[in-house]
């Protein structure tokens, strides 16, 4: 499974949605209703927790990550820092 597909999987099993024609890789998930800033928090520590990456406190706020093709390119660029391939 891919890394997308595997952020994909975490947000529809923890907000209980599914993504479609309507709410795409490119929905602002926070306008569709999807997450608030609490589950943002769990989100991000489950992703955290799921790829085995460092978040900082200014990772929650520096850049909000509103879609999952923006939470998808935030977790690589953390591998990448962490020297995985």
């Amino acid at each position: 499974m891919s890394r997308t597909q595997h952020i994909r999987n975490m947000i529809e099993e923890q907000f209980l949605i599914e993504f479609d024609d309507e709410l795409t890789e490119r929905s602002d998930l926070f306008k569709a209703g999807v997450i608030d800033s609490f589950g943002y928090v769990q989100l991000l520590s489950s992703i955290e927790a799921e790829f085995s990456i460092q978040l900082k406190d200014e990772d929650f706020l520096k850049d909000i990550l509103t879609s999952l093709e923006s939470i998808d390119a935030f977790v690589a660029k953390k591998i990448a820092e962490r020297g995985d391939r």
